[in-house]
């Protein structure tokens, strides 16, 4: 039975009011306009550099964590070693599905954006089933279909929409993106799995989630520094002859001060929906991570047209486009009904239902399958093991999860399953 008390409902409240909003202001702060180190006004499109903010928002993580148990007069962790550099490799995973998710959305709407990155679900379906031999029950698999049939719906909405512009650009961008994190999760999956057939260290306490979340950001703000912009310095371009220069990134932010509040509040926001994610993870059962990320695109989109309508006057947000609109609308209910129908939420009576002892699924996924809450190396894992050198049972102070939880049990495989 799903226990939701006063606080959980304000931690799932905060989870999605930052993660609406970090989505929205991703596409708001490509509205602005500003002026270069010389004097020259353009668009502030700049991809790379709100990958880059994504970073810095997750490195966050650790002076929050740390600054936690100072405060309340908890031991610091045992951190080994080899858990500072083995994060190296998801975070650059991430970076590179972040930077062409970032640079989709130059080119698409934000609700469009939204719901067309939850093709990452069909994705890892079928790279499970083909890399990992995975069994996906035939109900699984009509969840997958029709998942991709709304990411197929969506993108039709966009190209009928009047102005359409390079939309396929940028949904291709996004859906290389979603096929990068789908590798990702499902090679943390394999390794985990690997890993999970080790035998326990009783002494290795483990990474908080909060720690590995801080360590990739870290991690991620190096790759982004030391090796994508002096690539992108001297790949050629509109940028001063680059294709994305960070010194005239940063002169831009710094020439309009409400771009620049704008993205104090994006990092913000990125944080705010880690931390409350994670509280999520530690103190609710998977469902309720699943519920999150079904209300993320119906929030977005709903929160993008009040933008354009109630609180900008249209210079920012998304406008109705009619039957586009119409289109997207049917292409978002044909999503959450496949999701539902991949979590057994939805039954059809020509499938057959395998449960689990307490009687539930035995798989959960989520539309976007985000990382904060898909990613076996921030939740949970089997016998409390993370798939990167074996980091251990994620915890956050003295917070663990609830006794006899779906989540303690399950793990991963309540999120992607086993």
């Amino acid at each position: 039975m799903v226990e939701c008390g006063p606080a959980s409902l304000l931690v799932f409240t905060i989870a999605l009011c930052g993660g609406t909003a970090s989505t929205l202001l991703s596409k708001v702060m490509f509205g602005f306009t500003t002026h270069d180190s010389e004097g020259v006004e353009y668009h502030y499109e700049r991809p790379l550099m709100q990958t880059f903010m994504m970073f810095i928002s997750m490195s966050l993580a650790l002076p929050i964590y740390y600054g936690y148990l100072f405060f309340s007069g908890e031991q610091f962790p045992k951190i080994k070693t080899k858990a500072w550099f083995v994060l190296a490799a998801p975070a650059f995973a991430d970076m590179l599905g972040t930077m062409f998710m970032m640079i989709g959305l130059v080119y698409v709407e934000v609700s469009v954006y939204q719901l067309v990155r939850c093709f990452v679900i069909v994705y890892v379906a079928i790279l499970r089933r083909v890399a990992l031999k995975s069994e996906t029950h035939g109900y699984q698999w009509l969840g997958v279909i029709l998942n991709a049939a709304s990411v197929c719906i969506v993108s039709a909405s966009a190209l009928f929409a009047p102005d359409n512009g390079n939309v396929l650009i940028g949904i291709g961008c996004i859906n290389f993106g979603c096929f990068i994190v789908a590798c990702q999760l499902v090679l943390e999956e394999a390794v985990m799995r690997k890993g999970s057939e080790e035998e326990d260290d009783d002494e290795d306490q483990g990474t908080p989630p909060l720690v590995v979340v801080g360590m990739e950001g870290i991690w991620g703000s190096l790759i982004m520094l030391t090796v994508i912009y002096p690539i992108t310095y001297y790949l050629p371009g509109n940028d001063h002859g680059s294709y994305e220069n960070f010194y005239e990134s940063c002169i831009g932010l710094w020439n309009n001060p409400a771009l620049f509040r704008t993205s104090i509040i994006y990092i913000c926001s990125i944080t705010t929906y880690n931390v409350s994610a994670i509280f999520i993870t530690e103190l609710l059962e998977a469902v309720w991570r699943a519920i999150l990320e079904n209300f993320r695109p119906i929030a977005v989109w709903g929160t993008d047209l009040v933008l354009f309508y109630a609180l900008t006057s249209g210079a920012f947000g998304e406008s109705w486009k009619g039957g586009a609109s119409w289109l997207q609308v049917f292409g978002l209910v044909m999503l959450l009904l496949g999701t539902a129908t991949y979590n057994a939420n939805v039954k059809w009576p020509c499938f057959k239902y395998p449960f689990t002892k307490d009687g539930k699924a035995p798989h959960m996924a989520t539309p976007t399958m985000d990382r904060m809450t898909s990613s076996p190396a921030i939740n949970k894992t089997p016998r409390g093991r993370s798939p990167y050198g074996r980091l251990g049972t994620p915890q956050m102070g003295g917070l663990r999860p609830r006794a006899g939880s779906h989540d303690q049990e399950a793990g991963y495989g309540a999120v992607l399953g086993k």
